[in-house]
């Protein structure tokens, strides 16, 4: 089977919601990507502990993925973002994106190849959550 490389940087996010009810506060923000929420697929950034709202990260992720996954609508890129507390985690939002969808955007790069810099919604549900994610 031919197989394709698909490297995702999560560069960072813009105006994520302040989960933390005390101003003061830090917020202090991750992300996990992973294909479908899939658990073996999964890479986990590193907090950012001084952008609060506004997290940046840098951060690759690299997954080989087969040439008809490419095409799928029903294979997903998901990254959920959390606010890292002493005891707990709380869930931000999430982007979840079909491959489909995010090859599209190479489509207009010579052979499919090379990288584009897209910038999509934070959701919370079916809601629009607060905020932008730039990969």
């Amino acid at each position: 089977m031919e197989c394709r490389e698909l490297e995702i940087s999560l560069t960072s996010a813009q105006n994520l919601e302040n989960v933390r009810n005390l101003k003061k506060k830090r917020v202090r923000v991750y992300a996990k990507i992973s294909l479908g929420g899939n658990l073996r697929t999964q890479n986990t950034t590193p907090v950012d502990k001084e952008g609060q709202t506004n997290p940046v990260w840098n951060f690759t992720a690299v997954y080989t993925v087969g040439k008809n996954a490419v095409k799928s609508h029903e294979i997903k890129l998901l990254i959920q973002f959390f606010c890292i507390r002493t005891s707990q985690e709380t869930n931000i939002g999430e982007l979840s994106i079909s491959l489909a969808e995010l090859f599209n955007c190479f489509s207009a790069l010579s052979k499919g190849e090379g990288a584009a810099k897209v910038n999509y919604p934070v959701k919370r549900g079916d809601d629009d959550s607060q905020g932008e994610v730039s990969l």
